[in-house]
């Protein structure tokens, strides 16, 4: 059974204990003595995303209140660090993989050159229900899937859930963007990966930063629009800054995996990989209908604020013209290094079928 990290008295000041939200259960995993149990088996979790987010709504809390549930048969217990404490998104496979956090939610487009074939479910003109998206990546990404096979084993990585931010729109900064055309050689901020190939067939420039920087960007000028879900705009208080953006060009999705370091994951006993591996499904289904629903509720948050939303109707040709030159572009560049671009977009479009009677009515 693995025992308690050891961590520096600032990290350990920062850390929250989700065994802590119960302070009954708290007590149960303590000796008489009142010393901390010495068997008590606990994991560091590293998360990027605020709990507050509607990505730790839907999935994250789900998952820890699943964790504290257990934590009493279990013994095991999960320090959790929010909103980049342990690291940033492009630091987190080698935090993972070191052994320096077990659990951690990784990216691929912001370490598309770790894990540039997992970025297969941010390519657009594969729909953006996020249930459909989530689940069809799960597939793909857990153990006996081809993407576990050629990307997450050999990271030392297993995913517990999934997660898609449905539904990019372009928008903008005092530009009209129901058009492609017009967002040519307009500098866009990008997540990088599969949203970065958009962006190129656009014609436009585009430039890599965290979601964070994008409202300091916008309102200096340096950036004149981006391409993102709504979700991801009300946390950081874009609509304040962002004047228009599109209704209907949905050029890709955003997804994550939540998931444990592989030896850690090899450590623990039955019981305790049974409970993370529950814990996930919950967190599954609950993120995928929150996401869902967070979309339409960040739209309404945007126009209340001014956001002016431009039905793309009668540009729809053009957004769609982006899609196949952008996927071929996605498995040309990855079967020229090598790697198996046609084999995994062919196992990607057949779990999408699998899936797609989980797609929800979004408002």
């Amino acid at each position: 059974m693995k025992n308690t990290h050891r961590r520096s008295p600032i990290i350990a000041a920062l850390s929250v204990t989700i065994l802590a939200a119960s302070s009954l259960t708290a007590c149960s995993l303590k000796e008489n003595n009142g010393q901390d149990n010495p068997n008590l088996t606990r994991l560091t979790m590293a998360d990027n995303y605020a709990l507050k987010h509607p990505v730790g709504k839907g999935g994250t809390q789900p998952f820890l209140d699943a964790m504290t549930a257990s934590a009493q048969e279990t013994g095991m217990t999960i320090d959790y660090f929010a909103s980049g404490q342990l690291g940033k998104q492009a630091d987190i496979p080698s935090i993972v993989r070191s052994g320096n956090a077990d659990l951690a939610v990784i990216a691929p487009g912001y370490v598309s050159s770790t894990f540039p074939l997992s970025g297969i479910g941010d390519l657009p003109g594969f729909g953006s229900d996020s249930c459909v998206t989530a689940y069809a990546l799960r597939d793909l990404v857990m153990p006996g899937g081809i993407l576990y096979d050629k990307e997450m084993a050999p990271m030392k990585f297993r995913p517990l859930w999934t997660g898609s931010i449905p539904g990019y729109e372009a928008m903008s900064a005092g530009i009209d963007p129901s058009n492609p055309d017009n967002l040519r050689g307009k500098v866009l901020r990008s997540t990088g990966g599969a949203l970065d190939r958009v962006i190129d067939q656009m014609h436009a420039a585009g430039v890599a930063m965290p979601i964070g920087d994008l409202y300091e960007a916008l309102s200096r000028g340096t950036v004149e629009g981006t391409l993102a879900s709504p979700i991801s705009i009300t946390p950081y208080g874009l609509e304040d800054v962002i004047t228009d953006a599109t209704d209907g060009a949905e050029q890709g999705n955003f997804t994550f995996f939540y998931g444990i370091n592989v030896d850690t994951w090899d450590s623990l006993t039955m019981q305790q990989q049974e409970a993370l591996t529950h814990a996930g499904e919950q967190a599954q289904q609950s993120l995928c209908e929150t996401l869902n629903g967070s979309r339409a509720k960040s739209i309404a948050a945007m126009k209340k604020a001014g956001v002016r939303f431009h039905d793309v109707g009668q540009n729809r040709a053009q957004w769609e013209a982006l899609n196949e030159p952008v996927k071929q572009s996605w498995i040309n560049a990855a079967e020229s290094t090598g790697l198996a671009g046609h084999e995994v977009m062919d196992a990607w479009e057949s779990a999408l079928k699998k899936h797609a009677h989980r797609a929800t009515k979004r408002g």
